[in-house]
């Protein structure tokens, strides 16, 4: 813009100084020989057009003047647009904080036998063999090796299965080497959720060990069953959304989706004491 008006300014000195001559050339050629009043005559239409544009001038420079007051009066809009952007993103972050905080405190009331500790997911793990993730608490923070991890919402996660000072791995419910003793809320039924290499790609883990003849179904929530002492009984592992049928046709199996979205974790809570340890000891 600036060297476009740079330019403007030298154009309309030239115009300004051809004018000025033409200007006296009629002056002087007035009442002189014909050949005076001819060059007045031949300069009449060459003042007339620089008349012409010098108007047009003076309306580029009021327009580049308007645009540049239109430059200015956008940048703010721009600026205040992005300072209510921001101040509608803090609000949704608040908002999603205080959801999370009612769900959590909706467990608590139901867990109060439960001590447990906020962490927060700090990276996955790089191997595409098993599914782990890390958490920034560890043994310093009273952190230890099988405390089971859960959404605020009690859904299960996966158990720590290695804890530094100040950081933890944890491995998923759909991890292959993962086995969660499970049963059927519909039915009591019990069997073994494992992770399995072939579901993990998406996302989800198998019932296995059904007692023979029992009826699956779709839909059926599958908890845990408390079976082995490192998962407390009633956590929520997920839901059948899938049937197959064993190796040789003994018996079924289900697949399971997971209660706990694993794509979107961010915040979890690790359970440190699930008020049964006292009994079983």
């Amino acid at each position: 813009m600036r060297k476009g008006l740079k330019a403007a300014g030298i154009l309309v000195l030239a115009v300004l100084c051809l004018t000025l001559l033409l200007t006296l050339a009629g002056r002087l050629t007035d009442g002189m020989t014909p050949a005076g009043r001819a060059l007045q005559t031949v300069s009449a239409p060459v003042m007339s057009l620089l008349n012409r544009g010098v108007t047009g001038l003076e309306r580029l420079f009021a327009y580049m003047h308007g645009y540049d007051e239109l430059e200015a009066e956008n940048a703010a809009l721009r600026s205040r647009i992005a300072e209510m952007e921001e101040e509608v993103r803090r609000s949704q972050d608040a908002n999603a904080e205080n959801d999370h905080l009612r769900r959590l405190l909706g467990f608590k009331s139901s867990h109060s036998d439960y001590t447990m500790l906020d962490a927060r997911l700090t990276a996955w793990g790089a191997s595409s063999w098993s599914s782990t993730f890390g958490l920034d608490k560890g043994t310093a923070d009273g952190l230890a090796v099988g405390d089971c991890v859960i959404t605020a919402d009690g859904f299960l996660v996966g158990v720590v299965t290695e804890a530094g000072k100040r950081s933890c791995t944890v491995r998923t419910i759909i991890d292959p080497q993962a086995a969660v003793g499970a049963s059927l809320q519909s039915t009591g039924l019990t069997a073994v959720a494992e992770g399995d290499f072939a579901r993990m790609s998406e996302g989800k883990l198998v019932l296995n060990y059904v007692w023979q003849g029992a009826a699956l179904e779709t839909g059926d929530t599958v908890l845990t069953s408390g079976a082995g002492g490192v998962y407390p009984a009633g956590l929520v592992i997920g839901t059948i959304t899938g049937l197959g049928t064993q190796e040789g046709g003994y018996g079924e199996y289900g697949i399971i989706t997971p209660a706990a979205d694993l794509g979107s974790l961010t915040q979890l809570y690790v359970i440190l004491d699930d008020g049964e340890s006292d009994d079983e000891n």
